[in-house]
C-alpha cells in the first residue's frame, strides 16, 4: 500500500464514522495499524496537511492486537467524535507491534509505549507538540466512552493541554 492510498483509506474512514473497529473485521483491522506503512513518510504527510488545514494532529501508536487500541479507534470515529474532529483535528496511526516496530520514530516524537498502548503525540495547528499521553492515560481505552473521548479532545483543541479522560 502506498502513501496516497493510506492517506485515502484515513480520510475514508473519518468521514464514515459507522465504521466500527469493534467488529474485529480483519480487512479493517489492517488499515487501522499497517505494518508495511512507512511510519515517517505518513507522518510527514499528514503534518503537512494538518498545517495546511489550522488543523490539530493526534498521532496513535498502536496496534491490531490490542483491544484499547481498537476501542480508541472505535471511539473516535463514533458520530458525535468524528464530527468534532472533522472540523479540528486529523489522526493517523502508527504500528508498535509488540513493541518492536517503529520505537525508534516514536522515540522521536518523544513517545515511549513503556506504559501501554495505545499511546499519542498531539500537535497544534502549526506543527509543534502539544503533548503525549505517555504516562499510559489512554491505555485502559476499553472502560473509555465516546463522550469521555470527545472531551478528552475538547481539552486539548480548546486548552492546548493533555490530560487523561475523565470518568463519568
Amino acid at each position: 500500500m502506498n502513501v496516497l492510498q493510506l492517506i485515502v483509506i484515513t480520510c475514508s474512514l473519518a468521514a464514515f464514522p459507522a465504521v466500527s473497529a469493534e467488529q474485529n473485521d480483519p480487512a479493517l483491522a489492517s488499515t487501522l495499524y499497517n505494518p508495511e506503512n512507512d511510519a515517517r513518510v505518513v507522518f510527514a504527510s499528514e503534518l503537512a496537511a494538518a498545517i495546511d488545514s489550522n488543523r490539530y494532529l493526534m498521532v496513535v501508536f498502536g496496534a491490531d492486537w490490542c483491544p484499547d487500541c481498537l476501542k480508541l479507534y472505535d471511539n473516535l470515529v463514533s458520530p458525535d467524535v468524528a464530527a468534532y474532529m472533522r472540523d479540528s483535528m486529523n489522526f493517523m496511526t502508527v504500528d508498535v507491534g509488540r513493541k518492536d516496530r517503529n520505537i525508534e520514530f516514536a522515540e522521536e516524537l518523544g513517545i515511549t509505549v513503556s506504559n501501554g498502548i495505545p499511546v499519542a503525540v498531539f500537535f497544534n495547528p502549526q506543527g509543534k507538540v502539544i503533548g503525549t499521553t505517555n504516562n499510559g492515560e489512554l491505555e485502559p481505552s476499553r472502560s473509555f466512552s465516546s463522550a469521555q473521548i470527545l472531551r478528552f479532545l475538547r481539552q486539548i483543541v480548546e486548552y492546548h493541554r493533555v490530560t487523561a479522560p475523565k470518568q463519568e
